[in-house]
Order: C-alpha cells, then structure tokens, then sequence
C-alpha cells in the first residue's frame, strides 16, 4: 500500500471523527430548547384554570371572614355559618318587649355566627343589657384572642365595670394569653389593682388576686 494512499485514508478518518463531535455538540446545544419549547406549548386546561382560580378565591374568602376558633377554645365566627340579614334579627330583639335578660342571651346566642361588623353592634348592646349574675356568658368573648380589636376594646372596657370578683379573674385569663391583644392592657390593670407585679409567673398572680379580693369584697 503507497503512503499516499495511506496519507487519504488518516485524513478522511480525522475528518470523520471531526464531524462526528460537531454533530453531537450541536444536538446537545439545542435538546434544552427543545424540551423547554415542548413544555410551553403544552396548553393548559381551561377547566384546571377555572379550578385553581376558583380555590384561590374561596381560600382568600375564608381568609378574611372573621377567625373561628381561638387558643382557649372559645369560638368566634364561622366562615360557614355567617348569618345574614343580622341587623334585622338585632333590631328585632331590642325592639321585643321581653327582660332585657333574655335579649342579651339572644345576642349572645348569635354572635358566634356575626361577621365583624355585627359581633360590634351586638357588644355595645351586650355591655348595657347583660346582668353582672349572666357575665359568664360573655367571659370567653373577652378571653377570645381571634375577635378584632374593636370588638376586643368593648370587652374589656366593659369587665373593667364589672364586679370585682368577675373582673379580676377575666383580666388575668387575658394577661396570661401572651397571644391575645390586649394581654400587656389586662396585666397593667391588674398590677394596678393588687399593687404587686409577678411577671409571668401566673401562680402568684392568682394567690395575689385571691388574697386581694378577700380583703376586698364586692
């Protein structure tokens, strides 16, 4: 065989495993962009848009009702039992000609089931219809973190005129929920009370409170 001959046959076989890199570098480059052009062109179901749409609306409604259930485990409102038409059913318990007794027992029958603006109303009501032998009924509303702000500031302003004996222990549920608003608010009024702060230490807080109310009765 002549070197030339052989010469032709290395150069062809150079050249061979030369376009065979070029290839294969070239199809690896444009693979991804393939894939990725393949992945946005897959159309997306109408009916799987309209789903997601319609859960992200009914997860934001939920959302913003009012809180349900606070740490305590009082209730709040219900984001599936918010009633309708409440100033009506308001208006119509204060204008019965029942004891005021009963209406506020009515009110605070339906307020777990008020939306914000109408566990309002009903607190301003509640705070000069409900007898001071009927608080209990009330108490876990106070002691409720979940309620707005609003709410929260009736409830305590309206403990504050309470009986001693209602009012000191109500306060310090609320002081020892490091979660409720108005926590820092209830431990200031009840170092004002009995003269003596104990922290966190809420065992001492009740034996101070005890001691407080003996020498202090209603």
């Amino acid at each position: 065989m002549s070197k030339s001959f052989k010469l032709l046959m290395l150069i062809g076989a150079i050249t061979g495993v030369v376009l065979v890199g070029i290839y294969l570098s070239r199809r690896s480059d444009t693979a991804p962009e393939a894939d990725a052009q393949a992945s946005l062109s897959e159309p997306t179901s109408p009916d799987t848009e309209e789903t997601n749409r319609s859960a992200f609306f009914n997860q934001r409604a939920r959302r913003e009702a009012s809180p349900t259930v606070s740490d305590d485990g009082s209730t709040g409102v219900s984001d599936i039992n918010v009633m309708s038409g409440w100033e009506g059913k308001v208006d119509e318990i204060l204008g019965s000609t029942r004891p005021d007794a009963d209406k506020a027992k009515q009110m605070v029958e339906m307020f777990p089931t008020l939306p914000a603006a109408g566990q309002e109303e009903v607190v301003r009501h509640l705070t000069n219809l409900l007898p001071d032998q009927d608080y209990g009924l009330m108490r876990s509303f106070l002691t409720n973190a979940s309620l707005s702000e609003n709410v929260l500031d009736f409830l305590l302003d309206d403990v504050l005129n309470r009986p001693n004996s209602l009012k000191l222990p109500a306060l310090l549920d609320v002081a020892r929920n490091q979660q409720h608003p108005k926590a820092a608010e209830a431990k200031n009024f009840l170092t004002l009370f009995i003269e003596e702060d104990h922290g966190n230490d809420w065992d001492k807080w009740q034996t101070g409170i005890d001691r407080w109310l003996q020498a202090n009765p209603d």
